[in-house]
């Protein structure tokens, strides 16, 4: 089954504790199914690791940084 992303994701400028900056792409998945389930939001950096949203503008990464989104932007990014 192919799995379907948006054609548009949001980037996300984030800032860590140490001042570091992280781009964190915000996608939307839906997999294509007759009980019209609905899609689900997900995040990773650009490398694919994954993110975890916290609540209004906290994200976290897997090794536990805290991280702020500090900007937001809509991007043209290709979908399959």
């Amino acid at each position: 089954m192919q799995t379907h992303y948006t054609k548009r994701a949001t980037e996300l400028i984030a800032v860590g504790p140490d001042g570091a900056t992280y781009i964190i792409e915000r996608r939307c998945r839906s997999l294509p199914c007759d009980d019209g389930e609905p899609a689900f939001f997900y995040c990773c950096l650009q490398d694919g690791r994954p993110v975890s949203w916290i609540g209004e503008n906290q994200y976290q990464l897997s090794d536990g940084t805290a991280l702020l989104a500090v900007a937001c932007r809509l991007t043209s990014a290709g979908g399959h």
